[in-house]
């Protein structure tokens, strides 16, 4: 079903409920419809370089937009947290960045920022022929030498190339890290991270971090939490 209603649209998404009855379903990709918006959307109703739904969707057929270094045709395409949309023919670069009061909302880079992007390993896997198999929170994966286990933590940042994939930096989610608050009522806040208080539990959504910045301390989960730097962000945060 490639339209949904607004109501039932994703809260976040920045489009008017009362103006139109439906709007565009983002399609199965590697980010879910919960945390996820329409590259067509993106293009009319946030960075305003579509007038139109139809306008939006010749510019996406045309091939001129790029999500993480591939050209999308698709435009209902779902595009999420930290994707990298680029249209090189304007000279326009995004990052689908933290925002606190919609989730996520494209934030204008420069070129050279669009060439890399940070993701999460949201867990590990062991494959036949001895390889580790990272699964990254964007949907993909990416294989490293199973020796290689304790430099990629589950819930630490990769730094990658796009769309090569390969591997620039690692950073590991602990203490000291720069840190951003990725979801909650706190979501866009960054700073340094102080402090990781470990839950007794198995599950991970116990576990609380602090983010200090400026003297001001908030609190969030650790599945909250995503490094985007050692002492200061990789990727422009203000």
């Amino acid at each position: 079903m490639p339209h949904i209603t607004r109501f039932e649209a994703p809260w976040f998404l920045k489009i008017s409920k009362k103006e139109y009855k439906w709007t565009v379903r983002a399609s199965p990709g590697p980010h879910p419809l919960s945390k996820s918006i329409p590259l067509s959307l993106i293009l009319r109703d946030y960075l305003k370089v579509a007038a139109t739904l139809s306008e939006a969707k010749k510019v996406i057929s045309e091939g001129k937009v790029y999500v993480d270094g591939i050209i999308r045709k698709d435009y209902r395409f779902p595009v999420g947290l930290m994707d990298i949309i680029s249209i090189p023919s304007a000279g326009l670069y995004y990052v689908m960045f933290p925002d606190k009061s919609r989730y996520i909302s494209p934030k204008q880079i420069s070129e050279s920022e669009a060439k890399y992007k940070l993701v999460r390993i949201m867990n590990k896997t062991m494959i036949k022929g001895g390889k580790l198999q990272l699964n990254l929170e964007d949907g993909r994966n990416i294989l490293v030498n199973k020796e290689d286990s304790s430099k990629y933590p589950t819930l630490s940042t990769l730094k990658i190339e796009i769309p090569s994939q390969n591997i620039i930096s690692v950073y590991p989610l602990v203490e000291n890290m720069y840190g951003i608050i990725i979801g909650g009522k706190n979501t866009g806040l960054h700073g340094k991270i102080v402090k990781i208080q470990r839950a007794q539990y198995k599950t991970r959504k116990y576990s609380i971090v602090t983010i200090q910045k400026d003297n001001e301390s908030y609190e969030t989960n650790l599945l909250n939490t995503m490094v985007i730097g050692e002492q200061n962000p990789e990727i422009k945060v203000e």
